[in-house]
């Protein structure tokens, strides 16, 4: 049985945010993928340094890969994580095992404002085209996607927990029929 909420999103500190508070909200454990692959690796220009871009690049997969089987153990957790990973090797079927899939979706302005702000250089034609592919993916894959583009991220902590219990709710009354 599903415990858990995996997050995504093409903002990863908007979708860290929404995910701390919405764990907090929902009294859950909150745990950022990232966070604990850095942990794990360390230094990840010294390990590519050390054992080469191929090797280097296969050792820093395994260990994002060993990361996520960990966190498919957990029980009731926020899970963070970049859509990256999660759609990665086998990555997306250890989590949608353990976890529904939220996908925030923004939009590419939202997205090269929000870049735009931190000092990010975007490619506004590559990044219009690569975003579409990607969000049509996501969408597919999700189990609740809240369009995030014009909230900040507590209002859309507000919107996804409304999310989130008309999902629940749907999922309880197609039990009920079976």
């Amino acid at each position: 049985m599903k415990s858990n909420i995996a997050l995504i999103c093409l903002l990863d500190n908007y979708a860290n945010s929404v995910a701390k508070q919405l764990a907090d909200k929902l009294e859950m454990f909150y745990v950022n993928v990232d966070e604990m692959v850095e942990f794990e690796l360390g230094d990840e220009h010294h390990i590519i340094d050390t054992l080469g871009d191929t090797a280097g690049q296969k050792y820093i997969e395994d260990c994002e890969n060993r990361v996520v089987k960990n966190v498919t153990t957990f029980e009731n957790t926020v899970i963070c994580m970049n859509p990256t990973e999660m759609f990665s090797h086998d990555n997306f079927e250890k989590i949608v095992s353990t976890s529904y899939i939220v996908y925030l979706q923004i939009s590419p302005k939202f997205f090269e404002k929000r870049c735009k702000f931190s000092g990010d250089y975007i490619d506004e034609e590559l990044n219009s085209i690569a975003f579409t592919e990607r969000d049509k993916a996501y969408v597919e894959k999700s189990d609740i996607v809240l369009n995030c583009s014009a909230y900040k991220e507590s209002k859309a902590v507000k919107k996804l927990l409304k999310a989130i219990n008309k999902f629940f709710k749907k999922v309880t009354k197609e039990k009920g029929r079976a």
